[in-house]
């Protein structure tokens, strides 16, 4: 019975992190998605290592203009997205644990 307990703290954790990490993604694309803004906030070194941390069959993939003078990284969209579901799966299984 506490392993089941600990288990679930465990995938709740796990959960907000995955959840902080969709959230932090999200945000990035939008301000890519404005012409100088990543370098106005000092995002660019930053933006360079996210890149290549990705696995490298979706990095760099789907960059397109944005109408704002920016680019949108569908590459980043749908990791956010990743993320969101084994968040969503976390505490689901979580729940069911208690």
């Amino acid at each position: 019975m506490d392993a089941r307990k600990a288990l679930a703290v465990a995938l709740n954790i796990l959960a907000y992190i995955l959840r902080i990490c969709a959230i932090v993604l999200c945000v990035l694309v939008i301000i890519l998605c404005f012409s100088g803004m990543v370098s106005r906030l000092g995002l660019v070194n930053f933006i360079i290592d996210l890149s290549r941390a990705l696995p490298q069959v979706i990095a760099g993939w789907g960059i397109i203009a944005s109408p704002f003078g920016g680019i949108f990284r569908l590459d980043f969209t749908i990791v956010a997205a990743v993320c969101f579901l084994l968040d969503f799966i976390c505490v689901r299984i979580s729940r069911s644990l208690r």
